[in-house]
């Protein structure tokens, strides 16, 4: 299956948005950039459409011609409020597989997070079978996005492939972004493989480029897809020491998979949540 002629990125103005895009317009005809703020220096096949994604209405405007779906957008963070997680990363994302099918869309790689697994203790690599175990709210809101990218691959045949999307960004500097890092281009050919596998029906992997042991991510799923990581975090470090850090795992910052997520809010008894099971 060929590369999807014209594609709809929201979350175009983020940091990971920003990242994908000079990929996107490599690979596609033409790239509808969509987001709530706007995004300049547009290149010749890039399309900018401002859209809010709590307005169905809009969502649904964006997607007119569109063939795939990259949905990047909503709110990043630890300690986003109820109520714009719940406008921006549930009513939003509903709204983009809604108007997908209503615009007869069939392939959508949905944004993730491996905060969906964020309060697992660090020791054997997590799959894409593990326990859900969100640590946010923000997190909640990732697990219900899998879940609709399920229903809509099961209900009414839309591809779907969620990305639980690890670190994306320069400054290695801490231990645990080592074995989170992922770099635009890895992260590419994921939505590459998303927008292209055969008959993918609705698949999770991890983002996450080749990362050193002992690893957060076993993700031999998105390896069956045909994943193979072009970038090695270790790479990028600019300062060797954080190589030889030693975490210590009796916190929450460093002995979860989520990290510091997991202390916002945290009002939980902190020997069981690092209990491994």
């Amino acid at each position: 299956m060929s590369f999807p002629k014209r594609v709809l990125l929201t979350g175009a103005a983020g940091v990971v948005g920003s990242a994908l895009r000079p990929l996107l317009r490599e690979k596609a005809d033409e790239v509808i950039v969509s987001d709530i703020a706007p995004v300049e220096d547009l290149a010749e096949n890039e399309t900018f459409f401002e859209c809010d994604l709590s307005e169905f209405s809009t969502v649904s405007d964006a997607m007119e011609r569109v063939d795939a779906i990259a949905h990047f957008g909503g709110k990043v963070g630890a300690d986003i409020g109820h109520e714009p997680n719940v406008s921006a990363n549930i009513i939003g994302t509903r709204n983009v597989f809604e108007a997908a099918r209503q615009r007869g869309v069939h392939r959508i790689v949905f944004a993730s997070s491996h905060h969906v697994v964020g309060f697992t203790p660090r020791g054997e690599p997590v799959d894409h079978l593990a326990p859900l175990r969100p640590n946010t709210e923000y997190a909640v809101s990732k697990v219900y996005g899998e879940a609709l990218a399920a229903y809509y691959a099961d209900n009414y045949a839309i591809d779907t492939l969620s990305v639980r999307i690890g670190y994306v960004g320069t400054d290695l500097s801490k231990e645990r972004r080592l074995r989170t890092w992922v770099s635009p281009r890895d992260l590419m050919q994921i939505i590459e493989i998303g927008f292209t596998y055969p008959d993918l029906g609705h698949e999770i992997v991890y983002g996450v480029s080749d990362t050193p042991e002992p690893r957060f991510f076993d993700n031999r799923n998105a390896h069956r897809l045909g994943y193979r990581p072009m970038d090695r975090s270790i790479d990028r470090v600019a300062d060797e020491s954080v190589l030889a850090a030693s975490p210590d795992l009796d916190t929450l910052e460093e002995g979860l998979i989520g990290g510091g997520f997991a202390r916002a809010g945290f009002e939980g008894d902190l020997k069981r949540v690092l209990k491994k099971k």
